[in-house]
């Protein structure tokens, strides 16, 4: 009787040890294949990844508003980065934003976000991602996250603000919860400074 909870133990262990080499080799594959490509390296460089919290911006139009009071503060993550080529037909980026559901006993959440630009020309560019307000106030801040950039499908970059390769992969996504720049109140605010967002395909 004694002898079960040991073994148990070590079998915990081995597939934490698995896990952990998993996420290393699926990182470096990512990494490796992207390397591999000298076309698929060159074309991004992502200079800084920054997450800072915004008040939503206020509009004087001809008809006066109802709401009243501070303005709500949104989670924002900005991403600097540069392209070589002279044109990208597409690029994808995927946002990955992990917290401890203060609502939910300190429950992990890991939330997924995507936006896609469209005919991005060589230079510096930005792109962004939200959360709105009442996600941060009632699920608590985000703790970590990651961004990942495609091309026809390949991985030409990362960045991330965990030094563990992939840890993303170790959580269920939530979707829907992440903002693109045109869904907010942000998306007429430095409207020329952020590429054209391919419009989500109609629902059949």
């Amino acid at each position: 009787m004694m002898k079960r909870p040991a073994r148990i133990k070590i079998v915990w262990v081995t597939i934490a040890l698995l896990l952990g080499g998993s996420l290393v080799l699926s990182a470096s594959a990512q990494m490796a294949g992207a390397m591999g490509n000298p076309a698929a390296a060159n074309i991004i460089k992502i200079r800084k990844m920054t997450p800072v919290k915004e008040r939503t911006p206020l509009y004087k139009t001809s008809v006066a508003g109802q709401a009243a009071g501070r303005a709500p503060e949104w989670w924002r993550v900005v991403v600097e980065f540069e392209t070589s080529p002279d044109w990208i037909d597409e690029l994808e980026f995927t946002y990955y934003a992990y917290l401890e559901d203060q609502s939910n006993k300190g429950l992990p959440v890991m939330y997924r976000g995507t936006v896609t630009y469209m005919n991005v020309a060589k230079g510096r560019h930005m792109s962004d991602m939200f959360l709105h307000p009442s996600t941060v106030v009632r699920r608590g801040l985000v703790k970590q996250i990651a961004v990942v950039v495609k091309v026809k499908g390949a991985v030409v970059a990362m960045e991330s603000s965990a030094q563990q390769p992939n840890w993303w992969d170790r959580f269920p996504p939530v979707d829907g919860v992440l903002m693109s720049r045109d869904q907010t109140p942000f998306a007429v605010i430095d409207y020329d400074a952020y590429e054209y967002i391919r419009s989500a395909a109609p629902s059949r």
